[in-house]
């Protein structure tokens, strides 16, 4: 009898375990991490929101903010902070015109507010900022906009979390572009075929993560802020999308299978995509409402069983336009783009770390193929230094317990969990530029023959007995130019925010002087001409 009971025991434990959160996954993993729970905000460079991080403006100099790890921001040393008036950071010169050192030059500014006016966002804009591969375009292309920072009065929150966990310094948006082709390159694992946001039903589902996480079992959802059924954006532009309708929830449902026992393996939480999307952080919606927001999603996983097998990376899908120093590195013609915040929040996540190796949208895919013993979905996945992202985390270290930041405790800095002593910058190798990678040494050659071409129509009213010649020569000038400016936008697309100003001066320069060339002759039959 006492036999049988002990079976029975044995039997109800075993069950209990099956039916465990902790355990909800059959699938085998190579790391304690059983639900990847990955949240994209909207819209923000790293200078943008952790550009002073950790001692901010003004900055706060203690014992905390001096013993976490330093991220390569806005400053070489605290001291330039501490001398900067108004939190203008006047040792950093942008100039207002890239090619024109006459015009000025601006220099990062405190916002000393919650948003900011959105700067000018698009592929052209973006290219324009790095001006042939150096952050001197910011100002011109994105508007002087592009120059604010925030601070921790508006983001603590997020440098919280940053100071207790871990911050990637060296994490880039996966294109240098808008938002659809990024989002859908954090689902695909390689740059899109379009630029825009408008694009719909252009991507086979089979080419999805969704598609290989349903090949090898491995359990997801994609959980979007106000959702009211159908397929919210950018998901539209996966054609046959709609077979994975049942995957597509509410928020509201990733709070329940917290508190139910039902999380998936993998968890995309949105807060943009349907309706309301003010959480977004996307200027010029409210910072620190779309940090709070954060917060309550954070919080509900911390106070869940599964926060112990649980991982959560906190990025965002492009920078926005907003100025950050580091030049992207060039891994194909779309992207890399620009260099925007990561935050990694584990039990098993590095205290007050800044990973500091070249990590990507790509390299989130890579976490989720190399935890659950998949092939690597692409090329860039595969080489987007998976490597690098294990460096954050201590997997041989019992898991943390949870840091519960409530309006009462998540004045910024909070105390550390347990002591550290860094206190030095996590320098950021810089990759070659899209200029490097893609030269295009026609391309300087444009102003100066474009300027030749209108003297030679100018010259052409003065000096009459050369004006065939002149005119001659300007039509030859400016057709060369309309057509290298053609060729380049056409094959060399991230040159187009400078290349398309050509196509428009050649052609107007081809059409005066090729009409005032025929003015010309026609004034030579007439025998009019002296």
């Amino acid at each position: 009898m006492r036999s049988i009971n002990r079976i029975v025991m044995l039997l109800v434990f075993i069950t209990l375990i099956l039916v465990s959160p902790l355990t909800s996954s059959t699938t085998p993993t190579a790391t304690p991490i059983k639900h990847v729970i990955i949240i994209i905000e909207e819209n923000h460079s790293f200078d943008n929101l952790f550009g002073t991080y950790p001692f901010g403006w003004p900055p706060i100099i203690n014992n905390i903010t001096l013993s976490v790890m330093w991220p390569e921001g806005l400053y070489t040393n605290y001291t330039q902070l501490e001398q900067s008036k108004d939190g203008v950071l006047d040792y950093i010169t942008v100039p207002n015109v890239p090619w024109f050192p006459f015009a000025g030059a601006s220099h990062p500014y405190y916002a000393n507010a919650w948003d900011t006016v959105d700067p000018y966002e698009g592929w052209s804009s973006y290219h324009g900022d790095y001006w042939f591969g150096k952050p001197v375009g910011f100002v011109y292309y994105s508007g002087p906009q592009s120059m604010a920072y925030f601070s921790y009065q508006q983001v603590g929150i997020l440098w919280d979390y940053a100071e207790e966990y871990v911050l990637a310094d060296n994490y880039y948006a996966p294109v240098l572009g808008l938002t659809e082709p990024n989002r859908v390159a954090y689902l695909t694992g390689a740059p899109p075929n379009f630029y825009s946001d408008s694009a719909s039903d252009v991507v086979p589902l089979n080419q999805t993560i969704f598609y290989q996480l349903t090949t090898y079992g491995v359990s997801w959802d994609y959980f979007v802020y106000n959702y009211q059924g159908g397929i919210p954006w950018p998901l539209n532009a996966f054609s046959g999308i709609r077979a994975y309708q049942s995957h597509i929830q509410g928020l509201d449902q990733f709070f329940s299978d917290l508190r139910d026992g039902n999380l998936p393996s993998v968890s995309w939480v949105m807060l943009i995509g349907c309706n309301a999307d003010y959480y977004d952080m996307h200027p010029p919606y409210n910072v620190t409402e779309g940090a709070v927001e954060l917060n309550t999603i954070i919080n509900e996983v911390m106070k869940s069983p599964y926060w112990n097998s649980s991982v959560i990376f906190i990025t965002f899908d492009e920078g926005g336009g907003y100025y950050d120093q580091v030049t992207p590195p060039a891994i194909n013609s779309m992207g890399l783009g620009q260099r925007i915040p990561l935050l990694i929040i584990s039990p098993y996540a590095k205290e007050a770390w800044v990973d500091n190796y070249t990590l990507s949208g790509y390299t989130l895919l890579g976490f989720i193929d190399y935890n659950w013993h998949l092939p690597w979905f692409t090329k860039w996945v595969e080489d987007s230094d998976v490597e690098g992202l294990l460096q954050a985390f201590n997997f041989s270290a019992n898991p943390r317990p949870p840091i519960i930041l409530t309006p009462n405790n998540w004045t910024y800095p909070i105390p550390l969990q347990y002591p550290v002593h860094y206190g030095y910058i996590a320098k950021v190798s810089q990759g070659k530029s899209y200029a490097q990678v893609y030269p295009a040494p026609a391309v300087s050659f444009l102003f100066p023959m474009t300027f030749a071409g209108f003297a030679l129509i100018v010259a052409s009213f003065f000096v009459k007995s050369k004006r065939k010649a002149l005119l001659n020569i300007s039509v030859i000038l400016m057709l060369l130019v309309t057509g290298i400016a053609l060729y380049y936008n056409s094959s060399f697309v991230m040159y187009s925010f400078v290349v398309h100003y050509y196509t428009y001066s050649g052609l107007i320069g081809f059409l005066v002087a090729g009409a005032l060339r025929l003015k010309f002759d026609n004034k030579v039959r007439a025998g009019g001409y002296r």
